[in-house]
């Protein structure tokens, strides 16, 4: 590795948070093709982006050896001597300061979730941009991976990381009696560590449930997909990446700075839940009509 050139990116947050880096790594990648890129965040996020092209090789975010790294002390033997880096941290300096005595190319720490009243992909490649000579699309999703399956069923996600996102379970279950009635008649949802922790089983019973193993088994559930409907979350942001007609509930969060990026997204801020299952069916005749086109 240490003979390579290397480039080092530091993401240590949740899955949704990450994935809005992407465009801003893809950038990299295409400016520095010759680079080798090492991540450091969470092992499973970092072995998703891996499977995508934008990460080589990671180290995990917990690991003794970086203790000293975050001190701002010494740089570990497994990152060797980055040409240099984009950190997403709250308080990175010390961190830049230690890379930047053998780094030959800028390092970059970015904060996580600034004050900025724009779209923080959008904000993170400009960021990017003033120290790279990157090109960004016009269209951020231009990156993003081309959809190669067929969808073969619906999936509602009901939950989020944080509870005041989501809406009744009542109002999924009617969602997905509406869905079976129309074109999807497989109809299923998907739990997570979270949902099951915090969610009643009982709320769900005798619904099809689907529990990816890992987030890559995630990401291979939701591409063969004909239709996601779920809130503002990182199972959201993971369905607009890999190209599934998406709808998104924004119910506490802004999309204008944290929507869901992909080709075939559908942002939506409900009053309600009558209002949802209204907006919902409305985003479902407009997705009749595109495919009638296609």
């Amino acid at each position: 590795m240490h003979n390579k050139k290397s480039f080092l990116i530091c993401h240590r947050g949740a899955l949704g948070d990450f994935i809005l880096t992407w465009p801003a790594i893809y950038c990299l990648r295409e400016s520095l093709p010759h680079y080798q890129f090492i991540g450091i965040g969470r092992t499973e996020y970092m072995r998703l982006a891996g499977s995508f092209g934008l990460l080589d090789t990671y180290i995990d975010k917990e690991s003794a050896c970086l203790l000293d790294f975050f001190c701002g002390k010494s740089i570990p033997e497994k990152i060797g001597s980055p040409h240099g880096a984009v950190l997403w941290l709250t308080e990175g300096q010390k961190v830049v300061d230690l890379l930047k005595k053998s780094a030959s190319l800028p390092v970059v720490s970015i904060a996580p979730f600034p004050d900025e009243q724009t779209h923080l992909a959008q904000y993170y490649c400009s960021v990017v941009q003033s120290h790279f000579p990157i090109t960004v699309p016009q269209e951020l999703s231009d990156y993003f991976p081309l959809r190669a399956t067929e969808g073969q069923y619906a999936l509602i996600h009901p939950g989020s990381g944080s509870p005041g996102k989501n809406y009744s379970p009542q109002f999924y279950r009617v969602l997905a009696k509406e869905l079976r009635q129309s074109s999807y008649p497989e109809t299923g949802f998907i739990f997570g560590p979270v949902e099951d922790e915090k969610m009643n089983a009982e709320d769900f019973a005798g619904e099809w449930i689907e529990r990816p193993k890992d987030v890559e088994a995630l990401a291979g559930l939701l591409s063969c997909a004909s239709l996601y409907i779920g809130n503002d979350s990182g199972v959201s942001h993971l369905s607009g990446f890999v190209g599934t007609p998406t709808i998104v509930l924004y119910k506490t969060t802004d999309p204008k700075i944290w929507g869901v990026l992909g080709k075939k997204v559908v942002h939506i801020s409900p009053s309600n839940e009558e209002s949802a299952l209204r907006m919902i069916q409305g985003c479902l005749s407009d997705l009749r009509i595109e495919e009638l086109k296609n």
